[in-house]
């Protein structure tokens, strides 16, 4: 028997049959009892069917887990992604997150990570596809609004950089899992995995969860994580100080001469002569041989800017926190690289670290704070913010498996840290054959700060990495085993977008000798 509904619900009502229609599926028609008479046929005179419009707006107006329902809205497909419930939750103080969930759910649900100074709800997935093939998704704004207070503003309160740090995700989570088992049912969603994936701040964020939060999350995808978060920002304030020095900054001219240099001597080291260094770890090159015997020009470098780019590809330590070295490639790849080295990128987020988070003085002249005078401090951000604990025992024995991702050319997160963590990682677990078991980490040559803008890397930036999780989670397929192709999403006007394979480290990706070399089928991954 089948219903039609011919009077829109309000929300108020909406909510009064949610749980009358808790078991209802899509699609599917309900029967209810009545008071006196035959059951079935007088439920079918009353009782409206369950549709995805009616229980979306059920959402609307409650209070679900500590978390207040302000939007509930079904949103039609496009070509891009189904029909949707999009539902919106705030918490106290400025804490708010969004549930999408399709009409038509793939079982599989994905929260998605922040980045930056965060305050916004990030909509769309780093793996592509997510939105087309149903995914429910989960994302917060980590516990402020930005249009309120931008960039580190927030920071000055304590519980918005504690959220910002750590608490955001498993506050929202128990109201988010709330949204989505009452949407689908305790029984499928109860039996779903939950994947947590995240670039940057929100690859930090993920470690996070793995390393405090090890049940949370069934697996952990984090790219270009920023998880040694106060060494690396200390770092971006060392490197602007030596910028500022007289005559010591590198102009575009000169990190141009450089980059091409580079590219000269250590572009061919995969086998391939192709604008992307596939090998940053074989590259030798000595910054010193670009000094000026002559007049200086931008083919050269003074003595002052000489040691501008040795500290920039040189590992450092400030007040004790340990910063890796960037590996050679990637120097002109826009904002997120030396050529844009001060501008809306490093520069803007080392500003606002030393200000607000450090000093708590917004006057403070971030150039000339000393950050040994605030030992006590970074302290207490690093036992906030930091994700760099290699023990990840629980989370192993939990089930979690993790991905770890990083571009080889990354100027804002150099691929080092990843690297260092990963390696890290592996010695905490045992040994490689244990590290195995639940951890896999890729690097991608070419590619700057997770993924690359037209013009800003030459690299296969594009790659999905959540469906190769859920296959490893779910069936035990390791994603080194599947033969992961990435492909190069914004390709210089004229060129063929590149694909490569994806490798696990210590892997690259070499050439064969022959064949397009912009085919993945062109290239091996193979051990240095």
């Amino acid at each position: 028997m089948s219903f039609t509904l011919v009077h829109p619900i309000t929300p108020s009502a909406a909510h009064r049959w949610t749980a009358l229609l808790a078991t209802a599926t899509v699609g599917a028609a309900t029967v209810l009892s009545g008071c006196g008479g035959s059951d079935s046929d007088s439920a079918a005179s009353t009782a409206p069917l369950a549709t995805p419009e009616s229980q979306c707006l059920a959402f609307l107006g409650r209070t679900i887990e500590g978390a207040t329902v302000t939007k509930a809205q079904l949103v039609a497909p496009t070509a891009t992604a189904p029909e949707t419930c999009v539902v919106l939750g705030e918490m106290p103080q400025d804490l708010d997150f969004e549930v999408r969930m399709p009409t038509t759910w793939n079982g599989r649900t994905v929260f998605m990570g922040g980045g930056g100074f965060d305050g916004t709800i990030t909509a769309t997935a780093r793996s592509p596809g997510v939105a087309q093939a149903g995914y429910a998704t989960i994302a917060t704004n980590h516990g402020h609004n930005a249009n309120v207070s931008p960039g580190a503003t927030w920071a000055l309160d304590a519980e918005m950089l504690a959220e910002y740090g750590y608490l955001g995700v498993p506050r929202v989570l128990p109201s988010a899992k709330a949204i989505l088992k009452e949407r689908y049912g305790d029984q499928q969603f109860g039996a779903a995995k939950l994947v947590y994936e995240g670039c940057s701040g929100g690859g930090r964020q993920g470690l996070i969860e793995a390393q405090r939060y090890p049940d949370l999350f069934d697996g952990v995808i984090s790219r270009a994580p920023a998880n040694a978060y106060v060494a690396q920002f200390l770092w971006y304030q060392k490197v602007a100080k030596q910028l500022a020095k007289p005559g010591a900054n590198l102009t575009s001219g000169k990190v141009k001469a450089l980059a091409s240099a580079v590219l000269a001597q250590c572009d061919a080291l995969d086998g391939l002569a192709d604008g992307v260094i596939g090998r940053p770890d074989a590259c030798t090159f000595d910054v010193a041989s670009m000094k000026c015997t002559g007049a200086e020009t931008d083919a050269c470098l003074t003595d002052a800017q000489v040691a501008s780019a040795k500290a920039i590809y040189e590992p450092t330590n400030v007040a004790g926190y340990v910063w890796p070295s960037f590996p050679f490639g990637g120097e002109t790849f826009g904002n997120d690289s030396i050529q844009g080295w001060g501008g809306s990128g490093a520069g803007s987020l080392g500003q606002g670290f030393i200000q607000y988070m450090v000093t708590q003085n917004p006057s403070a002249d971030w150039l000339t704070v000393d950050p040994a005078q605030y030992t006590n401090r970074l302290a207490l951000l690093s036992g906030q913010i930091d994700a760099v604990n290699p023990d990840l025992s629980r989370f192993k024995a939990s089930g979690g498996k993790l991905i770890l991702w990083a571009g080889l050319s990354d100027w804002l997160i150099t691929a080092n840290n990843a690297t260092d963590y990963y390696t890290k990682v592996v010695a905490a677990s045992g040994g490689q054959a244990s590290a195995d078991e639940f951890v896999e980490y890729f690097t991608a040559p070419g590619v700057s700060h997770c993924v690359n803008l037209a013009g800003n890397g030459q690299g296969a930036d594009t790659v999905d990495l959540v469906g190769p999780m859920f296959e490893w989670i779910e069936k035990g397929v390791k994603p080194s085993s599947t033969g992961i192709v990435a492909t190069q999403s914004n390709p210089l006007a004229g060129q063929t977008a590149k694909k490569r394979p994806l490798c696990k480290f210590p892997q690259y990706a070499k050439y064969n000798g022959t064949g397009d070399p912009n085919a993945a089928a062109s290239f091996t991954c193979v051990t240095p």
